[in-house]
């Protein structure tokens, strides 16, 4: 053997040991992150804020209502300087109440986002945690759908959801036998 094919298996001996020696493991962080109360006092936060927003986009429908109704009849070609003043104020309305929907849509959408992302971290760091501890170099998501097969031994989505302090559930992969090879 020449010293070029000597070097050459040499390279390859030492990187399928390296390969060999990642360890690997799945987790769902879908599943870990909707258990989390983290994520329970988001959703309660943001349906007291959608709730708020609601009613005062209800007052302002019974508010435009109410200006509808007083021009109820009228008719548009013989209206006087009162009537067309009332008809510009409810098209004014109207166009408040379609600009508040949408801010308020907005809001809810920002609020929603703003209190995940402490959540999405903490998730994230407690998963690194889990794969430090128990030894991994890989954690593949399953939750987004990118590996299929896999060994349910390596699963650490229980272990995740146990140091968060999150109740185990019986609906997990590694208690229903998917992912088994």
């Amino acid at each position: 053997m020449n010293k070029k094919s000597i070097l050459l298996l040499i390279a390859t001996i030492a990187l399928f040991v390296n390969v060999s020696a990642q360890k690997m493991a799945t987790v769902n962080s879908s599943e870990v992150v909707m258990n989390m109360p983290e994520t329970k006092q988001l959703q309660a936060k943001v349906q007291d804020k959608s709730a708020e927003l609601s009613k005062q986009l209800e007052g302002m429908y019974k508010q435009f209502q109410t200006k509808a109704e007083e021009l109820k009849g009228v008719n548009q070609q013989k209206m006087t300087a009162i009537e067309e003043t009332k008809m510009t104020e409810l098209q004014d309305l109207q166009k408040r109440v379609e600009k508040f929907e949408q801010s308020a849509q907005k809001e809810v959408q920002q609020l929603e986002q703003t209190l995940s992302v402490p959540i999405l971290e903490k998730a994230k760091k407690t998963i690194e945690q889990v794969a430090t501890e128990k030894g991994y170099t890989h954690v593949y998501d399953v939750s987004g759908g990118g590996m299929i097969v896999f060994p349910v031994g390596d699963d650490i989505t229980n272990a995740t959801k146990t140091k968060l302090g999150i109740p185990l559930t019986s609906a997990t992969p590694a208690t229903t036998g998917a992912g088994k090879k």
